[in-house]
């Protein structure tokens, strides 16, 4: 019932889409093991999957590292709001000359998230930019 889910209630998607109801599994597929948790969520998500030349770290972590699954607040069911998702894992970074320093990060936060300030488009990944731009 959270603003930013899957159609659940809309009739678009089903539980049972991710969840297999007569196993002990977390997930369709078996297991609580990360590459199928990963696997449920490509089978609609195919555009995340990649393979990408420049990966984000992030997705070897599991898709549910950024998103909750179950819905959220925030839009694109993003576990936090902003640029306070991407600080979890990069805001160390600003003071010890890491990805994150320089280049006006603190600066162009105010713009928004680093991907809504056109900075970090291709969060998933890139076939062309390391830093994500596009």
């Amino acid at each position: 019932m959270l603003p930013n889910s899957h159609p659940v209630m809309r009739g678009k998607v089903s539980c049972s889409d991710c969840h297999n109801p007569h196993k002990g599994s977390a997930f369709k597929g078996g297991g609580t093991q990360l590459a199928r948790q990963n696997e449920t969520c490509f089978k609609c998500h195919t555009a995340q999957r990649g393979p990408f030349v420049f990966e984000h770290q992030a997705l070897r972590e599991g898709c549910t590292v950024c998103h909750d699954p179950h819905g959220t607040v925030n839009a694109r069911m993003l576990t936090e709001r902003n640029g306070t998702l991407c600080a979890k894992c990069h805001m160390q970074d600003i003071g010890t000359g890491g990805a994150t320093a320089g280049a006006g990060h603190i600066a162009n936060s105010i713009r928004g998230a680093c991907w809504s300030a056109g900075c970090h488009e291709a969060i998933h990944g890139s076939q062309v930019n390391k830093r994500f731009r596009f």
